[in-house]
């Protein structure tokens, strides 16, 4: 009695046999990898439904804006899962964990995969640089500077009354623009380097105008001005996305009519209603031209958050095209003073 048995381990040597977990160290890091991939699942889930659904709160329309970030959240939780498994995590958790992940790496992916490596379009010879720019915020003389650099030949302003337009008129945009449609009549402003030939609101109490020019080498081209509501008031958003998307249908009645959508929709291509406007035939200029994600809200240093700046994260403004016309380039631009980046998409007749 009293004797240790020949090859037994002493009390609290601190060994754990296999299947248990490991060691304390090892038991920590599986416990934190398994959390951090429920949370990664679990965001890029959450985007994944917002992107599908057609969410009435506010906080979730808002949110869909991020859905482009499910992919990276996907990803990151397929190599969290890898790492589990490496640790010896619960087997059964490590294999679900692994397909959600590469479900939700697949779906996403889909999403994206046109914005970045679908087939460009090809366009004719003849073309129309087309820029817009919510101009709330803004230099009027950087503006000037970035028509002039960019050799725009329309201009689609929203957010820009008077007290904002004048300036830039001031500031020399008449002479590159001479052309123009809206000014100071509330709601979106088209200056043009090309002659208008005619102008109406896209409904009744509209912000939004059609503009009708005549453009070398491309024809009667229709510049449909828009700008919505934000969703602040998710219902009013919604109505006011309706009733766009029956006056853009309206227009598109004529099939071989050539129409540039233009402007602040407060809405991405993962909103319901920017995706309605796709299924009447209208094409997104940066899918077009593989632009990749394309954010323009918010821009400079307008939004702030724990004293940092909030980087730009919503593409809600936009340039599309109907069936007839294509964007073969597209890219966002930095207005000095600005709250929105502008889009610069050059369209042409499709080829």
């Amino acid at each position: 009695m009293g004797e240790d048995r020949a090859g037994a381990e002493p009390l609290g040597s601190g060994h754990c046999s296999p299947g248990t977990g490991g060691t304390m160290p090892g038991r920590w890091a599986s416990a934190v990898a398994s959390l951090a991939v429920v949370g990664l699942l679990l965001g890029s889930l959450l985007l994944a439904a917002v992107r599908v659904g057609d969410p009435g709160a506010r906080r979730l329309i808002e949110l869909a804006s991020l859905s482009p970030l499910g992919l990276p959240l996907a990803g990151a939780a397929l190599l969290v899962a890898l790492v589990l498994r490496a640790l010896g995590g619960p087997r059964r958790a490590v294999v679900v964990s692994l397909v959600a992940a590469v479900c939700l790496v697949t779906v996403h992916a889909w999403w994206l995969a046109p914005s970045y490596a679908g087939s460009r379009p090809v366009g004719g010879p003849a073309s129309l640089v087309v820029l817009a720019q919510n101009f709330e915020y803004g230099d009027p003389a950087a503006l000037v500077g970035l028509v002039r650099d960019e050799d725009v030949d329309v201009l689609v302003l929203t957010d820009a009354d008077s007290g904002r337009v004048d300036p830039l008129l001031e500031a020399g945009m008449e002479e590159l623009l001479p052309h123009s449609a809206g000014i100071g009549e509330g709601g979106a402003v088209v200056l043009s380097r090309i002659p208008v030939t005619g102008t109406e609101l896209l409904h009744a109490g509209s912000a939004s105008r059609l503009v009708e020019l005549e453009a070398p080498g491309l024809g009667a081209v229709t510049i449909a001005a828009v700008h919505t509501r934000p969703p602040y008031d998710p219902d009013a958003w919604r109505d006011d996305h309706e009733q766009v998307r029956t006056a853009l249908a309206r227009v598109r009645a004529d099939a071989d009519r050539a129409v540039v959508v233009a402007g602040d929709l407060n809405a991405t291509l993962a909103h319901a209603p920017v995706r309605r406007l796709v299924d009447l035939g209208f094409s997104d200029s940066a899918v077009q031209a593989n632009a990749g994600w394309s954010p323009t809200w918010p821009s400079g240093s307008h939004q702030r958050r724990l004293g940092l700046t909030v980087p730009a994260f919503a593409a809600i403004d936009h340039v599309l095209t109907s069936p007839r016309l294509v964007a073969t380039s597209s890219r966002t631009l930095d207005l000095r003073g600005a709250d929105h980046r502008a889009v610069l998409a050059t369209v042409s007749v499709a080829g």
